[in-house]
Order: structure tokens, then C-alpha cells, then sequence
């Protein structure tokens, strides 16, 4: 019996090491990260030790400024930023710890931090009144933005958008393991793309949808060095404990949802709607968490109607 034992284990043990072995992936370089997915457009903005990647597209109206959420970066507003680049002045932006612009050098990754780097961008370019709209996490920055900076911040959009606690709502289990640090070891070396692939099909709705080179994207950025463990800290450290500033937006503010999003349940959408004054809610059936990558023809064209009226 004991010998049975011996071989189980040393059967896990193989298969465990032969997972580790075959999900190992090595940080990629910036460089070469830039050389992929850098735009022909794309400019580099030195703030705080990090090289912000950021672009603007379009020269003419009003300036629009677009907030990815967690584990995204600045590609996935291509759709919008297409249409809207005709009418308006579009900057767009990957935050710390995402995209091409990588981690904070300090590790810092609360909210506060979130909210002074947007604010430091918009001076560096000279934003001195903008809308903006926000996906997921960026929603979330652009309410508490909006809230603390009334001033700056003409209408906004939030979509799928986080700031309400998740209560019986349950939570991936990724952001689980994130907030495990005894797994950083782990989690920082061993990326296993069916589970990038996983995370990208939780977030959408239609499945066809979803490219090879989609997926990719978000593993290959995911991989950019130092952004798996940047990751980690922001999961660590954002908290959601101010709702009661939600109440403080005072801006336009139209609130976009997908209905089956599974992420951040659309039941929080009317919560927005009722907690912010003047706001309009607009549910989009069959559709997930991202609705400006699912459906961008549509929900650009709904956007651009609201900052019309």
C-alpha cells in the first residue's frame, strides 16, 4: 500500500511539474512589446519613473479622454476611438501596471495613485477640461475622477462600470489567487493561456468574437515585464469603500451595460442610475462586459449622441 502511495504522489508530482514547465512564461521585454503593439501614433510620456504609452488621434473639438479597464490597455477603445477621432480629439492612455506602460515603480497601486496619474496625464497634455468615458476599473477611476475633479470633467461615460461592493456576487477566481501573496512566486511565472483565454470569454458575450490574435493581445501585454506582479499589487490594494462618493457626481453621466455581464452584475446599473443625479442608463441585451469590443459600432454611436444633447 505504501508503495501505491509513493507512485500516486511521484504521478502528481510529474504531472505538476510538467504544468509548471509547459505555462512557464519569461517577462517580455518592453521593447519588444513597443515594436508589437505600439501604434504608429503612439507616444511615450515621462511621469513618476514609468514611460506612460498614450495617443491622441483626431485634432479637432472637444478632447475625449477613454480609461481602460484591469488587465486591458488603450487597444481596446480602437473601435471608438476610430469613429470619434472625426469629431472630436481623442487621448487615450495604458494605466500602471497594464498595457505598454508597465508598473509603478513605488508598487503603489491604490486609488488615490490611480486618480493623481490620471490628473498628472491630463496636465502634461495640457487638458484642462475634457469628457471621458470608462470601461469596468476605468469606470470606476472615471466617476471618482469626475467626483473629485467637477471641474475638469464635462460628461462622462461609464460602462460595466465597478464602485459598488460585490456583496453575494462572486468573485473570479483569479482575483482570488491575486490577493493570495504567498502565490505571487506563481502567479508571476506561470501564465497558462487557457486561462487568459478563459478570462477573455468571461468578459464577452459572443464567443465568435473572440480572434486568436484577441487573445494574444491580452496574454502577450499581460506578459510585459513587470506587469504580472503590478497586476497583482493593484488586486491587492484597490478598495471599493467609497459608494457615498458616487452620489457627488454632479456631471452628465450616461451609464452603458451589458446584460449579461457576469463580471460586474448589470444590477448595479440602475444603483448608478438612482445615485448619481444626472445620469441616463442605456442596457444592451445580449451583451457582456465590454460592450465598446463586442458591439463598438453601436455603443460609439450612442455616446457620441449623449455628448450632443
Amino acid at each position: 500500500m505504501k508503495r501505491v502511495i509513493q507512485i500516486i504522489l511521484l504521478g502528481l508530482l510529474v504531472v505538476l511539474v510538467g504544468f509548471n514547465v509547459m505555462n512557464y512564461h519569461a517577462d517580455i521585454p518592453v521593447e519588444e512589446i513597443i515594436e508589437k503593439y505600439a501604434y504608429k501614433n503612439s507616444q511615450f510620456l515621462e511621469l513618476d519613473g514609468m514611460k506612460v504609452h498614450y495617443r491622441i488621434n483626431g485634432d479637432s473639438g472637444e478632447t475625449v479622454v477613454l480609461i481602460h479597464g484591469t488587465a486591458s490597455s488603450l487597444h481596446t477603445w480602437e473601435g471608438w476611438t476610430k469613429e470619434l477621432e472625426k469629431h472630436y480629439r481623442v487621448v487615450s492612455f495604458d494605466l500602471p501596471a497594464f498595457g505598454i506602460t508597465g508598473p509603478e515603480p513605488n508598487g503603489v497601486y491604490t486609488r488615490e495613485r490611480y486618480l493623481k496619474f490620471i490628473d498628472d496625464v491630463l496636465n502634461a497634455l495640457e487638458i484642462d477640461s475634457c469628457y471621458m468615458a470608462g470601461n469596468s476599473f476605468g469606470g470606476y477611476l472615471t466617476w471618482s475622477y469626475a467626483a473629485h475633479h467637477p471641474d475638469r470633467v464635462k460628461k462622462i461615460a461609464i460602462l460595466n462600470s465597478s464602485g459598488y461592493p460585490r456583496g453575494d456576487q462572486p468573485t473570479p477566481i483569479s482575483f482570488k489567487m491575486q490577493k493570495q501573496e504567498w502565490l505571487k512566486p506563481i502567479i508571476t511565472n506561470i501564465t497558462p493561456r487557457f486561462l487568459v483565454e478563459k478570462s477573455v470569454k468571461v468578459v464577452y458575450y459572443d464567443d465568435s468574437k473572440i480572434t486568436d490574435g484577441l487573445v494574444t493581445r491580452y496574454m502577450e501585454l499581460l506578459l510585459r515585464e513587470g506587469n504580472r506582479a503590478g497586476f497583482m499589487g493593484k488586486t491587492q490594494q484597490i478598495t471599493y469603500d467609497y459608494v457615498d462618493e458616487i452620489k457627488q457626481v454632479q456631471c452628465p453621466t450616461l451609464i452603458m451595460w451589458g446584460d449579461q455581464d457576469i463580471l460586474v452584475n448589470v444590477d448595479a446599473a440602475p444603483r448608478f442610475h438612482e445615485d448619481i443625479p444626472n445620469s441616463e442608463l442605456l442596457i444592451y441585451e445580449n451583451m457582456g462586459h465590454v460592450p465598446m469590443e463586442e458591439i463598438p459600432e453601436q455603443s460609439v454611436i450612442d455616446f457620441m449622441a449623449f455628448l450632443e444633447r
